[in-house]
């Protein structure tokens, strides 16, 4: 049985140092693959955007910077304001940086780990599952 964990988190699009645009992000996570999160970017109803990246970023993110490359996550605070947690996504040809309030994210990751407990991802991933869609080229 899979089991999963889901919320829509209220974030923030940075623009500028003093300008954003509210964006929501649709956070899952899967028992079946324990290695990820996928975040949908929602923004006027419509999805705009869907990421993948490692649970261990966003959770290690919530404390020091994280990542390098594609995703990079770090803890944020500007006096008198809330903990924020900021999420960079880069591609080729551009870079977005958002920001979320770090309690929220705390909160859905304690989902995620009350699921799968960090370090024993392992024993929730099926490879022989993996490898045979692999095989059959359905992934």
């Amino acid at each position: 049985m899979v089991s999963t964990a889901k919320r829509t988190l209220e974030m923030q699009l940075l623009l500028g140092p003093d300008e954003a645009v509210p964006v929501a992000g649709r956070f899952s996570y899967r028992s079946d693959r324990p290695y990820e999160v996928e975040v949908a970017f929602i923004s006027r109803g419509q999805k705009v955007a869907t990421w993948l990246f490692a649970r261990d970023l966003l959770l290690a993110g919530l404390h020091d910077e994280a990542g390098e490359g594609d995703v990079r996550v770090w803890p944020f605070r500007r006096p008198g304001a809330s903990r924020r947690v900021h999420i960079e996504l880069s591609t080729d040809d551009s870079v977005c940086e958002l920001s979320v309030r770090a309690i929220e994210l705390t909160a859905w990751l304690e989902q995620t780990t009350a699921i799968v407990p960090p370090g024993h991802e392992d024993r929730y991933l099926d490879m022989d599952t993996h490898l045979a869609r692999l095989f059959a080229g359905k992934c």
